[in-house]
C-alpha cells in the first residue's frame, strides 16, 4: 500500500481543524478547565507551523521554515504546559520562550539538507513528547484518560525516534533516499495517530475531571462546604475498611444545635445559616486533621474519629461543647448564644456492624443529651449505666 505525503498533509490539516473546533468548544463552555486553552493553542500553533513549512518547498531554510519549526516545536511544548496546568501546576512561560529560541537556532543550523532538517524537526517534537510521556506515566491514581494519553504519547514518540534514526542513517549513507521514502509516510501516520489519540486522551481526562467535580458537588453541603450525608457515607466506608485492616476502633459523634428553630424564628434564616457556618468552623478547628466532619441535615452534624476510643472522644466532645457555648455568634448588633448536644458511640472492627450503622447508637445518645438538658454530651453505654458525662 502506497501513501503519498500530499494526502497525509491534507489529513493532518483537516484533523487539526476538527480538533481545534472541539477544543474551542470545550474551552468556551468549561472555562474552569484552563488546560483546554493550552491544548487549543498547541493545535493552532502546530497547524500554523505545518502551513509555513510548505512555503519553502525547495528545501532551503527560509524564514517560513524557521518560523514553522518554531511554531511546531512550541506547539508540542505547549501541550506539556497544558498537562502541567491540568494537574494544578503552573505554566512556565520563560521556559517556553527559551525553547522557542532553541527551535529557531536549530532550525537555522539545519541548513538545506532535507535529512538534517527532518532530524531537527523530529527532535524538536520528541523532546517535549518525552517529558509529556514521563509526566503522564507517573501520575497517580491511574485514570482512563491519562492511560489513553500515555499510550498515544508513546506512539507519537516512537514515530519521532524512528524518524530521527532513519534520517541519521541517510546522513551516514547507510540508508538510501529511496529506502527512506518507502516507509517514511508510515512514520507520519504514527505521528497523526499519536496526536489524534493524545487529544482523545486529553478529552477523557477533561471528562474525568468534570465527573469528579460533579460527584464532589453532589457529596458536599453548599452552605458549610462540608461533606453531606452521601459524602459522609463514602468516607465512612474507607475509614471502616482501614479500621478492620488495622484493628482500630473508631468513635462517631452526632451533634445537634440546641434550639435552632428559635434562632431562625428570632433572628431570621439568614442569621441561622450564618450560625451554622460559625459552628462548622469551630468544629473543624477542634477536630484532628484525620477526623471527618459532615453536615447531615439542617442543624445536625456528624463527626467520625478514626483510631479514637470512647474516652478520648468524650474529652473532644467536652471541649467542643465548651468552645461553642463560650463563642456566641455576632450578627450585627445582636449576640446570638449557641450550644450543641453531642451523642457518642464507639465502633469496633470486631463484629458485623458497619461503621455507618454505629451512627444510630450515637443518635440515641444524642437524644439522651437533649433530654438531660442540652449543652452537653452523652455516650452510648450498656443499659443501667449513666450515659451522662461531665458537661463543664
Amino acid at each position: 500500500m502506497q501513501l503519498d505525503f500530499q494526502t497525509l498533509y491534507i489529513i493532518i490539516l483537516l484533523n487539526s481543524l476538527g480538533l481545534i473546533v472541539v477544543w474551542t468548544s470545550v474551552a468556551f463552555v468549561y472555562r474552569e478547565i484552563a488546560a483546554a486553552r493550552y491544548w487549543l493553542a498547541a493545535l493552532v500553533g502546530t497547524s500554523i507551523g505545518g502551513l509555513l513549512l510548505t512555503v519553502d518547498a525547495n528545501g532551503a531554510v527560509g524564514v517560513a521554515t524557521v518560523a514553522g519549526m518554531v511554531f511546531i516545536g512550541c506547539g508540542f511544548a505547549t501541550i506539556l504546559q497544558g498537562v502541567a496546568v491540568f494537574y494544578d501546576g503552573r505554566a512556565r512561560w520563560r521556559l517556553l520562550a527559551a525553547y522557542a529560541v532553541v527551535c529557531a537556532v536549530l532550525a537555522e543550523l539545519a541548513g538545506p539538507d532535507r535529512a538534517v532538517q527532518n532530524v531537527v524537526f523530529a527532535l524538536l517534537q520528541a523532546l517535549p513528547t518525552s517529558l509529556l510521556l514521563l509526566v503522564l506515566a507517573t501520575r497517580r491514581p491511574v485514570r482512563l484518560g491519562a492511560t489513553v494519553a500515555t499510550f498515544a504519547a508513546g506512539i507519537a514518540l516512537s514515530g519521532q525516534i524512528l524518524e530521527i534514526a532513519a534520517n541519521l542513517a541517510r546522513i551516514a549513507g547507510s540508508l538510501s533516499d529511496a529506502g527512506y521514502y518507502a516507509f517514511a509516510p508510515w512514520l507520519l501516520v504514527a505521528n497523526i495517530l499519536g496526536t489524534s489519540v493524545l487529544n482523545l486522551g486529553f478529552l477523557l481526562m477533561t471528562i474525568d475531571r468534570l465527573s469528579s467535580a460533579l460527584a464532589d458537588l453532589a457529596s458536599r453541603d453548599d452552605l458549610t462546604d462540608l461533606p453531606n450525608r452521601r459524602g459522609l457515607r463514602n468516607r465512612a466506608r474507607r475509614v471502616e475498611r482501614r479500621g478492620r485492616e488495622q484493628g482500630e476502633c473508631v468513635s462517631v459523634m452526632m451533634l445537634d444545635v440546641d434550639s435552632f428553630k428559635q434562632i431562625n424564628d428570632t433572628f431570621g434564616h439568614h442569621a441561622g445559616d450564618a450560625c451554622l457556618v460559625h459552628i462548622a468552623g469551630i468544629l473543624s478547628n477542634g477536630l484532628h486533621r484525620k477526623d471527618i466532619l459532615a453536615r447531615v441535615s439542617g442543624d445536625e452534624f456528624c463527626a467520625i474519629l478514626p483510631a479514637t476510643d470512647m474516652r478520648d472522644a468524650a474529652q473532644i466532645a467536652d471541649m467542643l461543647v465548651k468552645q461553642i457555648s463560650t463563642t456566641p455568634f455576632l450578627a450585627g448588633k445582636s449576640r446570638i448564644p449557641l450550644s450543641v448536644s453531642i451523642g457518642i458511640a464507639e465502633w469496633s472492627p470486631v463484629g458485623s456492624e458497619g461503621l455507618f450503622e454505629a451512627l444510630t447508637r450515637a443518635d440515641a445518645a444524642l437524644y439522651d443529651a437533649k433530654r438531660s438538658g442540652r449543652n452537653g454530651y452523652a455516650t452510648d453505654v450498656p443499659e443501667g449505666e449513666d450515659r451522662r458525662r461531665a458537661l463543664g
